[in-house]
């Protein structure tokens, strides 16, 4: 290689080096945070609780004897309990089917 080569070649890498430190320079712009407390609900103050905490013991206490309280590992599903239809499975499918031809049924990911 000639010395002219070798200058070039070095005055090149040297060149993108330089280029390429700039673009991974931060943002000089100040960053504020998304969440803080006046933004988000995680902060959210919640409602003062109407009853003491020896008032809630003994409540808890009260339920435990009862055996109302699961035991420690188990799972609580409370599911709410719907309501016996009225309709036919022929009415429900004729209403349907009606809501279909005239276009007012909801969007697909918005059926309930």
């Amino acid at each position: 290689m000639t010395m002219k080569n070798v200058f070039a070649t070095s005055a090149l890498i040297l060149a993108c080096g330089l280029s390429a430190g700039s673009s991974f320079a931060a943002y000089s712009a100040p960053q504020t945070r998304l969440n803080t407390q006046a933004t988000s609900s995680y902060f959210a103050p919640s409602a003062p609780s109407v009853l003491s905490r020896a008032e809630v013991k003994a409540e808890f206490d009260q339920a435990q004897k009862a055996g109302n309280v699961p035991a420690m590992g188990e799972s609580v599903n409370v599911r709410e309990t719907a309501a016996p239809s009225t309709l036919t499975r022929e009415a429900v499918r004729a209403e349907f089917l009606q809501a279909q031809k005239a276009g007012t049924l909801p969007a697909m990911g918005d059926r309930g």
